[in-house]
């Protein structure tokens, strides 16, 4: 029997299909692409490969929360919050050893480096928030509540989240970046796709808008966000931006039954 070994995306629309067709990737199917991607391992040369190739890939290289040893979740836990309040490139084994009061020898038990360490921190999180997340799909709320839900949840974690850890991935841990794209070109993209299709067919959204062009607008738009040029963190906040984007988003796709729906909740206040 088939099933799905990735868990960034559930299920997963391959390229050039019928929109209703998905597939599930057994782990057979998932080592031979990677047997074939062995010489393209780093980022850097992985980037003319087809998004499917590299999330195959990726996904092949994941283990999922449920069969890691719960000694090594609980400190790989305490590594992503970690690195969410104070960032990455300035946390050496030695840094993280000290703030997590273990010794270094334990941290090698589960990792080669920190170029590992960072990577398994990416993976848990990713993995930790599509859970969340699913949960609060699986509620069966209006798409409109649905959006403030998740908002209540993204606000929580990004209020964490140090402005540096943004650049400090992007320039120095690319493999880890390289995933998390790839977490939000697929589940993400996914989830507001969806949401925006069924806001349509229940009447909260107008018709007025492509669903799979705005969910990507959207999806993109998030990076922005953590962008310290353009909102420099000593005069905006991470959770003020992330809220303008969420209201000028739902406010350009609501019908009249979605605004009085809209109207009820005051995600100014999340």
């Amino acid at each position: 029997m088939l099933k799905f070994v990735c868990p960034i995306l559930m299920p997963f629309k391959l390229r050039n299909t019928p929109l209703n067709t998905f597939i599930c990737i057994s782990s057979k199917m998932v080592i031979s692409f990677v047997v074939c991607l062995k010489f393209k391992k780093e980022t850097k040369k992985t980037k003319n490969v087809s998004f499917e190739i590299k999330l195959f890939y990726f996904c092949s290289r994941m283990q999922n929360i449920e069969s890691i040893d719960p000694k090594e979740l609980s400190l790989i836990e305490r590594v992503t919050d970690v690195y969410l309040n104070e960032g990455m490139k300035r946390i050496t084994m030695d840094d993280m050893a000290k703030k997590l009061t273990v010794s270094k020898k334990t941290l090698y038990k589960y990792v080669k480096n920190r170029k590992e360490l960072v990577m398994k921190s990416t993976q848990f999180h990713v993995q930790r928030e599509r859970r969340n997340v699913t949960e609060i799909q699986e509620r069966e709320l209006n798409p409109i509540e649905e959006h403030y839900q998740l908002s209540r949840y993204y606000i929580h974690t990004i209020s964490k989240i140090n402005p540096v850890l943004h650049h400090d991935m992007e320039h120095y841990f690319p493999e880890a970046w390289e995933f998390l794209n790839i977490y939000f070109n697929g589940f993400i993209f996914e989830s507001v796709f969806k949401n925006l299709k069924r806001g349509q067919k229940e009447g909260y959204y107008h018709k007025g808008f492509h669903p799979e062009i705005v969910a990507k607008f959207f999806t993109r738009r998030v990076d922005m966000i953590f962008d310290g040029e353009l909102f420099p963190n000593d005069r905006f906040s991470f959770v003020d931006v992330y809220l303008e984007f969420l209201i000028y988003h739902i406010n350009s796709i609501t019908s009249e039954k979605g605004k009085k729906i809209f109207s009820t909740l005051d995600f100014k206040q999340i």
